[in-house]
């Protein structure tokens, strides 16, 4: 037994079904085959007579993936070598591409089975982000056939993060799932079906059910234990990848405890991530993610289990503001502004041990989180700073209007970098270079921040041009100068000759480093705002997230490329995925509602 009762997985399996309709609506998953009869070919694997292990072998060969589970479980447990290997090259001969899948899916999928480990995951995050969610149902093929249980896990987890409450695309993401994977009762598998029941459950019962369900695969994977069948010659980071993903699904476990009102048995799960924290090469940092995630995932209880920390004299800051974001989401104001205070208290103890690097850190991280208050303190605490050298100061102006330009607060933008650029210029282009700035692309950046700022059409146009005069290829200062509204058709002309010339600037530096992404970014969000080559910019922008297949600016620029082609909804579906990412990016969300209101737009105006 599995530790659950038998008759659970097919309420699992109908809870899905019911919310997504018949199971004819769904591309054909293989039942399985009599559990006897296929435990009976297995034994037959290790028989003494060839010709028996030969049938069995023919005869599990025809049941495909009917037998899937069974021959990996074989393959992965059983003490006769014969049958080990019989079974575990029967399962690496199942096919992983069926027809209908999208080329490039397949094309990530030829080969799969015989790439080192870390080629495999990769190729697992490329299936995920692949346009109009192509790649699902091959990755949840994945979960249930790929030959090790981490690489299972891995795929599994993908999915499962996938989840939101108030995701819209859930769904569509959740029936593929469930078309692919089956009856599947890989552990992974079944922690994933627990959560896609979860979240169709139309009623408290089934979602009761589910949660249950989630437990006892947890459970089997034995979160926290490590990982029983670690590839081998991993390097250490591939070695930390694999034992985060036991990170995801107790997160996710201590989540749907959380929301179903088990809040002790959500707690001892996140005490158990906690303690997992402290074991890490960065315990303070980690920890702090480990709180900001139940803060803003429905479990700010788990501040209570670093009591002994906040009390602590050695307090990290980062702690501390992760532990005062906790209690303000539990609408404790009083004591989320003690933890704060707590925490400045401990970045000034840093800060005379050894200057304003920890502060630094604090406030990305801060601002990421969504605290703008308190990050915004921590960059105006080194920028105030006296005793800051000019390479901190530098970097927290730099990254400061960044941030409040992603806020839309573009005259405090760029008053952050006036006061780095003005009192000395030519110390700050000194210090800009050591810190392989281009300070002609700072102070053109500033100009930029000036001029969306200004309501003047004319003064706008003339910090545009002063921009581009400091610096041709500010991206942004470009899209803006073309896109003004007064434009002359001269003076669109010209705008548009500017982007050509700074495209093929660009590309070609791209030619001269092609492993760089940034410049891959850059060309096609400057097309995809402007003109040009939109197959190439869409194609470089694919490029740019293969090696980043999260990144949220990169996500953001894929969606405006797919906008500029007139896919509208690839549009709106990355640039979600962009907004689940970074979720308090404003800007993030609101270039979501405008492709929104452009698709509803289109959709009226093609109504009859």
């Amino acid at each position: 037994m599995n530790g659950m009762p038998s008759w659970l997985p097919a309420i699992l399996t109908g809870v899905i079904l019911s919310e997504f309709g018949s199971a004819g609506d769904l591309r054909a998953a293989p039942s399985a085959a009599p559990a006897a009869e296929v435990e009976a070919l297995i034994t037959d694997l290790g028989d003494p007579d060839y010709a028996v292990r030969e049938t069995a072998s023919g005869k599990l060969a025809a049941l495909g993936m009917k037998a899937a589970d069974a021959l990996l479980t074989a393959a992965e447990t059983s003490p006769d070598l014969e049958v080990a290997l019989r079974a575990r090259w029967l399962a690496e001969s199942l096919p992983l591409v069926v027809e209908g899948d999208a080329e490039e899916a397949a094309r990530l999928l030829q080969g799969f089975a015989g790439r080192r480990f870390a080629d495999r995951v990769t190729a697992m995050h490329r299936l995920l982000r692949l346009d109009d969610d192509a790649g699902i149902e091959p990755l949840a093929r994945i979960v249930q056939l790929e030959r090790t249980a981490a690489g299972s896990r891995i795929a599994a987890a993908l999915l499962v993060r996938e989840w939101q409450p108030d995701d819209p695309h859930w769904p569509r993401v959740a029936r593929r799932i469930v078309a692919s994977l089956g009856t599947s009762r890989r552990p992974a598998a079944r922690f994933l079906q627990a959560v896609i029941a979860y979240s169709t459950a139309a009623t408290a019962a089934t979602a009761a059910a589910a949660v249950d369900e989630a437990v006892a695969a947890a459970a089997t994977m034995a979160l926290g234990q490590g990982e029983a069948d670690e590839p081998v010659g991993l390097s250490e980071g591939e070695a930390v990848g694999i034992s985060r993903t036991g990170r995801i699904f107790r997160r996710h476990l201590a989540w749907l405890l959380a929301r179903s009102g088990r809040l002790e048995e959500a707690l001892a799960e996140a005490r158990g991530i906690i303690q997992a924290a402290g074991e890490e090469a960065d315990p303070d940092e980690q920890l702090a993610a480990e709180l900001e995630w139940f803060a803003s995932h429905g479990l700010p209880e788990a501040v209570d289990l670093v009591a002994d920390k906040l009390a602590g004299p050695d307090l990290s800051p980062l702690v501390a503001y992760a532990a005062a974001l906790a209690w303000q989401n539990r609408n404790e104001p009083d004591a989320a502004a003690r933890a704060a205070a707590l925490a400045d208290a401990a970045e000034q103890r840093l800060d005379e041990a050894g200057g304003l690097t920890e502060r630094l850190t604090t406030a990305m991280l801060l601002t990421r989180w969504g605290a703008r208050e308190w990050g915004l303190r921590e960059y105006r605490k080194i920028l105030d700073d006296p005793e800051a050298n000019p390479s901190q100061r530098a970097l927290a102006a730099i990254l400061c209007s960044e941030f409040l330009h992603e806020q839309r607060q573009d005259a405090d933008a760029a008053a952050v970098l006036a006061s780095i650029l003005e009192p000395d210029a030519a110390v700050m282009e000194r210090v800009l270079t050591q810190l392989e700035r281009d300070p002609r692309a700072v102070r053109s950046r500033m100009l930029f921040f000036q001029a969306s700022a200004e309501a003047d059409p004319a003064a706008r146009r003339r910090l545009l041009e002063e921009s581009l005069q400091t610096y041709a290829k500010d991206v942004d200062a470009l899209i803006a100068l073309y896109r003004l509204a007064d434009n002359t058709p001269a003076q669109q002309a010209e705008a548009a000759a500017r982007v050509a010339r700074a495209a093929a600037g660009i590309e070609a530096e791209i030619a001269a480093l092609p492993w760089e992404s940034s410049g891959k970014n850059e060309y096609a969000w400057l097309v995809a705002n402007t003109e040009g080559d939109l197959v190439k910019a869409t194609r470089f922008s694919r490029q740019s997230l293969e090696e980043s297949f999260n990144n949220a600016s990169y996500l953001d620029t894929l969606a405006h490329c797919h906008a500029a082609a007139g896919n509208l909804e690839r549009a709106i579906r990355t640039q979600w995925i962009a907004v689940k990412t970074e979720p308090h990016s404003l800007l993030l969300r609101l270039n979501y509602e405008r492709f929104l209101a452009r698709a509803a737009a289109t959709a009226a105006d093609s109504a009859p």
